[in-house]
């Protein structure tokens, strides 16, 4: 007699999990895949009303720029949650300036954001995690941590900042039960372009004019969002702590490749090309 194995899913490793930014993009494709494999799913946003509906989904206010409410945040869903088997983080948003016009409160806006939110509520979750020794962390960086994108300085440098940061935990959390994931998209078609705060003043340089029709123009040739969340899928199903880049084959293959073997000068040159930027 011919039994048919049975496809694992998900909940058979993870039950609850809380996704960050899930409102739309990225974070929304993760909370979607999530909820199919039959995990109980808490979604943040600032604006939880912007979330989509399911039984299984427990929307919650939540805003990475405010560090006393990302702490608050956090013992408030181990509380009412008790076990959490998994968080991704995922919440973030670009800010397109020429640094030297860069206004102050995105600075510090992005930080939060995407490097100082992120880390308080790992401080939080991840102990929570490890005393129970299990659990699986998930950080959402970028690929611009490697190949940075212009004008998007302080976007480029918080993503290298979480990238660092998941390397040092995966070597903390070894033997412990806890899986730390370092995940690096590259682009994926989602509305996070209509979403960039960005200089769209009269006087930017035509350069970086060209630039940003260029960023729009590979987002719009980028895959789907949902490609992303199938790369997770897949990561999580066998989960082991490490890097892991996703996104169309040349980005996370053929560019780290050429990086590796390349010297840096014509890293940099080529990425002036890639974006419409003056060759020196």
């Amino acid at each position: 007699m011919f039994i048919q194995k049975r496809t694992t899913l998900l909940n058979d490793r993870f039950k609850n999990a809380l996704v960050t930014g899930a409102s739309s993009g990225l974070g929304r494709s993760f909370a979607k895949m999530l909820l199919d494999e039959g995990l109980e799913v808490w979604a943040t946003s600032r604006d939880p009303d912007r979330l989509f509906t399911h039984p299984r989904m427990h929307p919650m206010k939540l805003d990475l720029s405010d560090p006393d409410d990302t702490e608050l945040f956090a013992q408030r869903i181990l509380a009412e949650v008790g076990e959490l088997d998994l968080l991704v983080n995922n919440a973030g948003y670009g800010a397109f300036y020429p640094f030297e016009r860069f206004p102050g409160e995105e600075i510090s806006g992005q930080l939060n954001v995407l490097l100082s939110g992120p880390i308080l509520l790992c401080r939080e979750i991840y102990a929570h995690m490890k005393a129970r020794g299990r659990g699986a962390v998930v950080n959402v960086s970028s690929l611009a941590s490697e190949f940075p994108i212009p004008c998007f300085s302080i976007y480029n440098s918080a993503k290298a900042g979480l990238s660092a940061f998941s390397r040092s935990l995966i070597l903390e959390a070894a033997g412990s039960g806890v899986v730390i994931i370092d995940l690096q998209p590259g682009d994926f078609r989602t509305a996070f372009n209509e979403k960039v705060c960005r200089d769209i003043s009269e006087d930017l340089p035509e350069s970086l004019q060209r630039t940003w029709e260029k960023i729009e123009k590979h987002m719009k040739n980028s895959p789907e969002a949902e490609k992303a969340a199938q790369a997770l899928q897949r990561l999580l199903r066998r989960p082991r702590s490490g890097t892991y880049r996703i996104g169309g084959f040349f980005q996370v293959r053929m560019g780290p490749f050429l990086a590796r073997f390349l010297p840096q000068r014509a890293v940099r040159s080529f990425l002036r090309c890639y974006y419409g930027l003056p060759r020196r």
